[in-house]
């Protein structure tokens, strides 16, 4: 390959050509130098300088010049300056006020501006002279775990020097006893092979022409393929951060409002590592803020096993494209409201979202969760075990849904319920209609986070009278006919609704609804039991609606339903 060298640098360079043998490179490509080492939180001292530091590391064969090579923390950005990094070699950087004190620990650069960097985590990058990048690191505190190394002191240390991008995995805090290991190699080395999918964490419309897609993790965009917009070719794709997480795609035409469009993935769109994304078909269309009832409640968990995380799930009860970047969460109508995100998630119509600040992998734990549908957020409202409040608002502070729940809300005859989810059956009834929560199933492991609800019952249409999901209950726990849904619709307005259910003696066994205001008619949620919880024999039950309204009509229905067991 032909070496274009600067004038400037021409002795440098025939310099290390001499100690090198010849191999000398211009700039480093993506994957060439690696971040090796952070020092974010040097105080208090282990035994280092209680400076901050990074370090770099040349993985390949050859010398690499480092001059014009932007180093960029969060919102600033510095450059390096003129040099070589040898083949394996290792550079320290840090501010030219700390050079002296790290100077005994190996080669060391000053950096002018060199950017204070963030105990709490931030993304760090380097980029070339042009802008391409070379590497990217997403540094928080889990990289130093949350033992005895998390207070300070302590440096993050890449294990794999084959696998720089494999983050969090990859890291671990130094174990040398001076908190660190600048200049030299590292105190851990593993081998952490990457195999994971690059997942989307968000698809949203930049601009009315323009997607943008963001990942988890860095991708290789350069002299890749057109992506497809409903099988249109948009044009090329460009970065739209800097450590090359976000792809930004023009579409070459703008998006119509109301409509969903399908952006097709090109197969040449990898990590580092050459993983695919985890899904190629991504949906996305122009964001409408919801009406109050639009986006409700539809699964809690605030009394997760030991090890798991609280989660609530919403889901999208309109045909509008939502932005959850716009919605807020409380946990009371006196407690503050705090965004859900600050990324662009979209919740799609008839869509489901889980909702969690844990990190662990609920697919694995929940068999019928879905991972795509399960969104991390940095905060969430406290969750009481057992009673609390929910409120979801819109960006003006308006409510757009609300729940109150408590432990009495579920299945009466478990024998306790920690780890238990609340699912709704109809998850577009109003959440504040305590007979449409229910326990969620055994089968699922207790909860179905981002996925259909184990106990959901379809929807009949709103058909005069009364009329039931089913003409039978079997309670089981299989997540077949484990409940029945009755609807009672009387017609006309302000209906007031009383529905008992009857044993086979003309016993009353449960009051499922008694003088209930419910408007033009509503539904009601019978599960098997009887009013003390208890479970009823099989057999045949009666059940009995009536209804009254401010027009004088008075109406009265019957229908049976059997309940079984298998």
């Amino acid at each position: 390959m032909k070496k274009i060298i600067l004038l400037p640098l021409l002795s440098l360079y025939l310099s290390v050509t001499a100690q090198t043998g010849g191999n000398a490179s211009a700039c480093p490509a993506t994957g060439d130098v690696v971040i090796t080492e952070i020092m974010a939180d040097p105080t208090p001292s282990r035994g280092l300088p209680e400076r901050e530091y990074l370090e770099i590391t040349n993985r390949t064969a050859d010398s690499l010049m480092t001059g014009g090579i932007m180093l960029i923390a969060g919102p600033d950005t510095a450059y390096l300056s003129t040099g070589w990094i040898e083949p394996g070699g290792r550079i320290i950087l840090c501010s030219t006020g700390s050079r002296s004190d790290l100077l005994p620990y190996g080669q060391v650069m000053a950096v002018k501006s060199f950017p204070s960097l963030n105990d709490a985590g931030e993304l760090i990058a380097l980029r070339d002279p042009g802008g391409r990048l070379i590497h990217a690191v997403s540094y928080g505190p889990e990289f130093l775990g949350d033992g005895p190394r998390s207070g300070g002191g302590w440096s993050a240390e890449l294990t794999d020097l084959n696998n720089p991008f494999n983050e969090p995995y990859a890291w671990n805090p130094s174990v040398d006893p001076s908190g660190g290991t600048p200049g030299r190699t590292n105190s851990t080395v593993n081998s952490v092979p990457d195999a994971r999918c690059p997942r989307v964490i968000a698809v949203w419309p930049a601009a009315p022409d323009t997607v943008a897609v963001l990942f988890d993790e860095t991708v290789m965009l350069a002299g890749t393929d057109t992506w497809l917009a409903d099988g249109r070719a948009t044009l090329p794709a460009v970065p739209g951060d800097h450590a090359d997480r976000t792809a930004m795609i023009p579409l070459g035409e703008k998006l119509t409002p109301g409509a969903i469009i399908t952006l097709s993935i090109p197969s040449q769109v990898i990590d580092f590592a050459g993983n695919a994304p985890c899904l190629t078909q991504l949906r996305t269309g122009l964001p409408s803020d919801p009406l109050p009832g639009e986006i409700l409640f539809n699964e809690l968990m605030p009394d997760p096993a030991d090890e798991c995380s609280e989660y609530l799930e919403l889901y999208n009860n309109s045909g509008k494209v939502i932005d959850l970047s716009r919605l807020y969460l409380a946990g009371g109508s006196k407690a503050a409201a705090m965004a859900i995100t600050g990324n662009h998630r979209q919740l799609l119509p008839g869509g489901f979202i889980a909702l969690t600040s844990g990190r662990e992998e609920f697919i694995v734990i929940y068999p019928c969760a879905d991972g795509e549908g399960v969104y991390r957020s940095d905060r969430l409202p406290a969750m009481p075990d057992d009673e609390g409040t929910l409120i979801l608002y819109d960006k003006s502070l308006d409510i757009i849904d609300r729940v109150d729940y408590s432990s009495s809300m579920h299945m009466l005859f478990l024998q306790g319920t920690s780890g238990v989810a609340l699912e709704k059956v109809s998850p577009s009834m109003a959440s504040d209609v305590a007979g449409n929560w229910h326990s969620a199933l055994e089968f699922c492991n207790w909860g179905t986070p981002g996925a259909t609800n184990s106990v959901r019952i379809e929807e009949t249409e709103e058909a005069d009278g009364m009329t039931l999901s089913a003409s039978r209950v079997s309670p089981d726990g299989d997540g077949f006919e484990d409940l029945v849904s009755i609807g009672v619709f009387p017609g006309g307005d302000e209906n007031v609704i009383t529905v008992t259910v009857f044993n086979d003696r003309g016993y009353p066994v449960r009051r499922l609804a008694e003088k209930v205001a419910a408007g033009a008619g509503t539904r009601f949620i019978w599960d098997g039991l009887s009013d003390s919880g208890a479970r009823l024999p099989a057999g045949l039950y009666l059940v009995i609606a009536e209804s009254y309204n401010t027009a004088g009509s008075a109406r009265r229905w019957k229908e049976v339903c059997a309940l079984l067991y298998r």
